[in-house]
């Protein structure tokens, strides 16, 4: 019986070293750059979407490729993480040590009252390189489940208009190529924000 093993093995280990023989053959006549080309995992692409910015144009993601861009999702009455958030983000776009041609794309949550007249006036008092969109709620809600984007209106008074939206804070950061990098948040210090995009761009 162990005679019978033992030249099993042997035969399955021949088998196996001319397979690894041939197999080693077959790649060696295959750049190893074209190797990693082929089994290196793939960037993901940022969903794309096309909204309507500030001046009342058509605005599409992929319109900003070749610029590092941050992503965030907020509303022009919010009293406190929005503010915040484009406040350092302008800090970061005057930097000396931040990446040149960074741009901002502020998606409202609040369509009811962020216009496009509206979000002009806010992202003014920022920064040109902020843009500010928004659109109808059947173009919004599917960049709002592509980025997973949270938000809800919470009542204060009694009236149509007096409401806050509660929403998440996460900032988005998008390569120069369009590719998803990765994620902030409103309360990083202007120094982490710059160095995510000197990571991610």
């Amino acid at each position: 019986m162990n005679m019978v093993v033992n030249e099993w093995r042997r035969s399955h280990d021949r088998r196996f070293a001319a397979v690894l023989i041939f197999a080693l053959a077959a790649l060696s006549a295959i750049p190893l750059i074209a190797l990693y080309h082929a089994f290196s995992p793939k960037p993901d692409r940022a969903p794309d979407f096309t909204l309507t910015d500030q001046d009342g144009q058509p605005f599409t993601l992929s319109s900003l490729q070749g610029h590092p861009v941050a992503l965030f999702f907020g509303y022009t009455h919010c009293p406190d993480a929005c503010p915040t958030a484009l406040a350092k983000l302008t800090r970061v776009i005057h930097s000396a040590d931040a990446p040149p041609g960074i741009r901002v794309v502020f998606v409202t949550v609040d369509r009811a009252r962020d216009t496009p007249a509206v979000l002009k006036r806010y992202v003014r008092l920022f920064d040109p390189a902020i843009v500010g969109v928004t659109g109808s709620q059947k173009a919004l809600d599917p960049v709002y489940a592509a980025y997973h984007a949270w938000y809800m209106a919470v009542p204060v008074n009694h009236g149509p208009n007096d409401y806050s939206v509660a929403h998440g804070t996460r900032i988005y950061y998008v390569a120069r190529d369009g590719s998803m990098k990765g994620f902030g948040d409103y309360a990083d210090a202007p120094a982490q924000m710059i160095r995510a995009f000197k990571e991610f761009q």
